[in-house]
Order: structure tokens, then C-alpha cells, then sequence
């Protein structure tokens, strides 16, 4: 499943993880889940020119 703020599927060649811009890695905004990352703190990015 996508979040909003992933690039691309988990796992997929050339992407990595990192630390949601949003909540700053702790998966929540003023008590709710993060909704760019879905509560994880994490999103998928491309790394590497992919």
C-alpha cells in the first residue's frame, strides 16, 4: 500500500527509506496518524538517480 508521501512501492529497486517530512519521523501530527507517511514516520524515496 501507498502513502501519499511514498515515491514508490516498498522495495522496489533504487528507492530506500526515510524520515517522513511531515512528522518528522514520529508518525503523528497533534495526536493523529500522519497522513503522509500513515502513522509509520517513514515513506519510500528514490535514491541513487532511480
Amino acid at each position: 500500500m501507498l502513502n501519499p508521501g511514498d515515491e514508490a512501492p516498498r522495495g522496489t529497486p533504487g528507492t530506500g527509506d526515510d524520515i517522513c517530512p511531515e512528522c518528522h519521523g514520529k508518525g503523528r501530527i497533534n495526536g493523529s496518524p500522519c497522513l503522509n507517511c500513515g502513522g509509520g514516520g517513514t515513506i519510500t524515496r528514490a535514491i541513487g538517480g532511480a
